[in-house]
């Protein structure tokens, strides 16, 4: 008899009708995150604007549901909050929550309803939540459904990515290279879209069309996913294969990757202040004349997701480039690169604020900081998504996906209360801070990377997840 690994082994290589060298599966999973992303990642670059410009303001907040309710849980008895603060705060408190849940949403998939099925109720989830955001009533409810949808979808989303190779296909990499693309082909059309229509014809407008991009990660999925391995669960329970018990080693090697993390937590901390506080410092502080018309703020983030994306191309040139010369560069060394290229970019705007005194910045001194931080996102992001999914031991891969999802939940909430320094700093000391959690993630790399590195290269059994996919396609060849 055959075995699941064996099989495996046998049906890995690619086929010819393969997506550009990956498995047909891929090209259906990164299309949903970027519709995902298109209505996420715009809701969050309007989010703070939105909220201070219009929704927190006299005749428009009295219609919030539950919003007197909300604001006395986030002042916890002290002195009344800013609309700035507020928005800040819940800025962090969605976005951490978001990421936080997946979790949860692994264990739902794991245990009841399998990947699919989370994956498609996370989706109808989403769709309902950005159509309830388009009224001003149902904001607070919204934001909640968005968390819970998204607390679906993500972890499954990523699980099934990395079940598509097995462990040492060299393929993995440069597959959630192309997730982290196509997540900013969404996310930086979204702002030029949807942040133009908010900016320029009214923010109902704006989420409107944020509405239908979540829609359409929906449809995405539905057409798609055929070519996508089925759930574990159902194939172990048909007896084909059953993932190893978890060993001793296993759980050693989950803590070393959860210390592995505290970058992605630091430079997740720092970075999303790019979509809350900077469009804020921004419309005041920063010369947006561009050939005689004022630039919107939204626009900054349309040009994080393009120089995301070339940073994303490029790193991917580089690491097979140094592959082939047989030289290529560990994961905590490139941790490193990530986390220099972090605080160069907000030392960038800390050194901007403090020449331009009570003045307006010069345009090219933002353009600056999102080149720096969007270069580090595939040196820090992509690396630990590839690092988790390829060394989590299979008994708990998809648990450890969800602890990734925590730590950029970490990062967010970092966020939305670092937010509140700004109320109370001036901003070259405000991005001065955000300049020292770079470095921060520098010196922790520097010390810690090497006994992290040699925790993780330790060989280990491992039960290939590609498993799973050799039997669907065994099945659908019968």
């Amino acid at each position: 008899m055959v075995s699941a690994v064996d099989e495996s082994a046998r049906l890995a290589p690619s086929r010819a009708d393969d997506f550009f060298g990956h498995p047909r599966g891929l090209a259906c999973l990164i299309a949903v995150e970027g519709f995902w992303a298109f209505g996420y990642f715009g809701l969050q670059a309007v989010l703070t604007l939105y909220m201070t410009h219009q929704l927190l303001t006299p005749g428009h907040v009295e219609h919030v549901l539950g919003f007197a309710a909300y604001r006395h849980m986030l002042e916890g008895g002290g002195p009344p909050l800013s609309a700035l603060e507020i928005a800040s705060q819940t800025y962090g408190l969605l976005t951490s929550a978001s990421y936080a849940l997946p979790l949860l949403g692994a264990l739902v998939a794991d245990r009841w309803l399998g990947q699919r099925r989370t994956m498609i109720l996370g989706l109808v989830v989403l769709a309902a939540a950005m159509a309830t955001l388009v009224t001003e009533q149902g904001f607070l409810i919204a934001c909640g459904l968005i968390v819970l949808g998204t607390g679906l979808l993500k972890c499954n989303l990523m699980v099934q990515i990395g079940r598509l190779y097995a462990p040492d296909d060299p393929r993995r990499t440069s597959a959630f290279a192309y997730y982290l693309i196509c997540a900013n082909i969404g996310s930086f059309s979204s702002p030029l879209i949807a942040g133009t229509l908010a900016e320029k014809v009214s923010y109902r407008a704006g989420l409107i069309a944020l509405a239908v991009g979540m829609a359409l990660a929906l449809v995405a999925y539905l057409a798609g996913h055929a070519h996508i391995p089925k759930d574990p669960l159902r194939i172990a329970r048909s007896g084909a294969a059953k993932p190893p018990p978890l060993h001793r080693r296993d759980l050693t090697v989950a803590l070393v990757l959860v210390a592995a993390l505290v970058p992605e937590v630091l430079y997740f901390g720092a970075y999303n202040q790019a979509f809350d506080i900077f469009p804020v410092w921004a419309a005041d502080h920063v010369q947006r004349h561009l050939f005689g018309l004022e630039m919107p703020v939204t626009w900054f983030s349309t040009l994080d997701g393009l120089l995301t994306i070339a940073g994303a191309m490029g790193a991917i040139r580089l690491w097979d480039w140094q592959t082939r010369r047989g030289q290529p560069m560990g994961d905590m060394s490139r941790m490193a690169v990530g986390s220099a290229l972090g605080a160069i970019g907000f030392g960038i705007l800390a050194l901007a604020a403090a020449a331009a005194g009570s003045g307006k910045a010069p345009l090219w001194t933002g353009v600056a900081f999102f080149l720096f931080v969007d270069l580090a996102i595939p040196w820090i992001d992509t690396v630990t998504m590839a690092l988790v999914s390829r060394a989590a031991p299979v008994s708990i891969n998809a648990t450890m996906m969800g602890v990734y999802g925590l730590s950029i939940a970490a990062g967010y909430f970092a966020t939305g209360q670092l937010g509140r320094l700004y109320a109370h700093l001036s901003p070259a000391a405000f991005w001065g801070v955000h300049a020292g959690l770079g470095l921060a993630s520098l010196v922790f790399v520097a010390l810690a990377g090497p006994y992290i590195a040699r925790a993780l290269a330790t060989p280990r059994l491992k039960a290939p997840d590609a498993a799973f996919q050799a039997i669907e396609g065994r099945e659908a060849e019968a």
